[in-house]
């Protein structure tokens, strides 16, 4: 029955997907992927209630993967329901703290919200996890710089340069900010390098 729900739900046909994950379920009680596929079936159907009210069963009879969490923070976010979506992200995170996305996912949801401080610290979370990823310090810099700790995003800067040293972006930022820091000669060889590598 699990196969043929996925066969529907490929096919675009999520009513008789339904259908056939129900009867699924009913045989496999016990089926986390058929529960998860059931609230997918519902996101993409656009019955985003409907996947919320799924992903909330699927964790009350599995209350310790994160994933489903996750999943429910997701949607919680789609319908803008970001209070919720934090608590869900705070205990996916609980559950598995070494998962680099749910702080990052939690961190945009805080910028949304205006708590630039507390996706800061989201960011230093997933770096925690990941701190070969450039981006993130890049993300993080940007964080700091809107805040105005103009120092510290750019430490965030030259250490994402340290990953990447052919972005130009990475340059400009830290050009920009060493402006700002009336660190003019050294602003202009960050702006000159992100130049030549826009040449390039």
């Amino acid at each position: 029955m699990y196969n043929k729900g996925i066969s529907k739900e490929n096919l675009g046909q999520y009513p008789k997907a339904q259908t056939y994950m129900f009867l699924a379920l009913f045989l496999m009680p016990n089926s986390l992927k058929t529960y998860k596929a059931i609230a997918r079936i519902n996101r993409k159907n656009k019955s985003f209630h409907n996947a919320l009210d799924f992903y909330c069963k699927a964790i009350a009879k599995f209350p310790n993967k994160a994933e489903l969490f996750a999943l429910k923070a997701e949607v919680c976010r789609k319908i803008k329901e970001y209070d919720f979506a934090i608590e869900a992200y705070d205990m996916a995170i609980k559950l598995n703290v070494k998962n680099s996305e749910y702080y990052i996912a939690r961190a945009e949801i805080k910028y949304l919200l205006g708590d630039l401080q507390g996706a800061i610290n989201d960011y230093t979370g997933a770096i925690n996890c990941n701190n070969k990823d450039y981006k993130l310090f890049s993300q993080r810099g940007f964080l700091k710089f809107e805040k105005k700790n103009l120092e510290s995003a750019k430490d965030d800067y030259k250490f994402a340069i340290s990953l990447n040293s052919t972005n130009p972006h990475l340059y400009y930022m830290l050009g920009a900010i060493e402006k700002l820091l009336n660190k003019d000669n050294e602003a202009e060889i960050n702006f000159s390098k992100a130049k030549s590598l826009k040449s390039i």
